[in-house]
């Protein structure tokens, strides 16, 4: 009786390992999987903030807020967040207001260091200059997007199988291990 029920504690142990192996590979693949997705979304997002300041005359606070209304999270947050400190006065300029809402962007998302580098880089032009030099700063950060966004298709393509099929023998070794 001892000696099943130790076997069968050892068969659960097992399982619930291999288990979190394998869920530790997954979570890892889903940052590669979610990145190409969230800067389609913040191309998307930009081009509709380029037709609200361009074609709409929509102050940046207002751009924001509705560009934040129609784009899906995590990327939305960025908006908002930027929409809501110029709106209350808690950033003193769009610059500051951008930065706070990248930061909360960044808290959620799984852009790289590199892709929110960028967006700081955008936000250095975003109120500073007319509609023009506008247009000129988005068309510029939706290349540079859309470069970013090939670059991170290929290395999902490349490293998403690769760590879910590393979590399931990471886990399978620690079984083999511990047997």
């Amino acid at each position: 009786m001892m000696e099943s029920l130790a076997i069968w504690f050892k068969a659960a142990g097992s399982v619930l390992v291999l288990a979190a192996g394998g869920a530790g590979g997954w979570i890892i693949a889903r940052g590669y999987q979610d990145r190409p997705a969230e800067l389609r979304a913040l191309r998307q997002a930009l081009a509709g903030l380029r037709t609200e300041i361009l074609y709409r005359s929509a102050s940046l606070g207002q751009a924001w807020s509705e560009v934040a209304r129609r784009t899906p999270s995590p990327v939305n947050r960025l908006f908002a967040h930027a929409a809501d400190s110029l709106e209350k006065g808690e950033a003193g300029n769009a610059y500051s207001a951008w930065e706070k809402g990248i930061d909360a962007l960044a808290a959620d998302s799984s852009l790289s260091q590199s892709d929110l580098e960028l967006l700081r880089a955008l936000g250095q032009g975003l109120g500073n200059s007319g509609r023009d030099g506008q247009e000129h700063v988005l068309a510029l950060a939706d290349q540079e997007l859309l470069a970013a966004e090939a670059a991170a298709d290929a290395e999902r393509e490349k490293n998403a199988r690769l760590w879910q099929y590393l979590g399931l023998a990471l886990g399978a070794s620690i079984v083999l291990l511990l047997i």
